[in-house]
């Protein structure tokens, strides 16, 4: 009996519809895009890590406005919402008053780096008509 292939659907967190205009249903050009933020992440966040440890916040700003459209072609339309609040607060806050919201964006990060890693996964597997 041969498989009948359905439609690639992305994890719930990510914005189906931007997603769906972006890759057209291209799941191979999607799995490019998903692998390369999987390699472009930890290189820009190390960046953004080295301004705020060294509290030059206008290096911040840039860094996250880096990362903040690297989440935007995965489908973390709301984390990308995040960054540009926090990249904004960077030209007008310390470092300190800065921490919250930085150990937030740490920590959402995080998790959209592991539902990309995922969704890389499924989307290798699917275009291997595996999944």
């Amino acid at each position: 009996m041969q498989k009948i292939r359905t439609t690639f659907v992305f994890d719930e967190s990510l914005n189906a519809t931007f997603l769906a205009e972006l890759f057209e249903g291209d799941t191979i050009y999607a799995e490019t895009v998903f692998e390369d933020f999987l390699k472009d992440l930890p290189i820009y966040w190390q960046r953004v890590e080295h301004a705020y440890d060294s509290k030059n916040l206008p290096a911040m700003g840039t860094a996250v406005h880096t990362c903040k459209t690297l989440f935007g072609y995965v489908g973390f339309t709301d984390l990308q919402e995040l960054c540009q609040q926090f990249e904004n607060k960077c030209s007008v806050n310390s470092a300190e008053e800065l921490r919250v919201e930085y150990i937030l964006l740490i920590q959402r990060k995080e998790r959209a780096q592991h539902i990309i890693e995922k969704e890389y996964d499924r989307l290798r597997l699917y275009n291997e008509g595996r999944e």
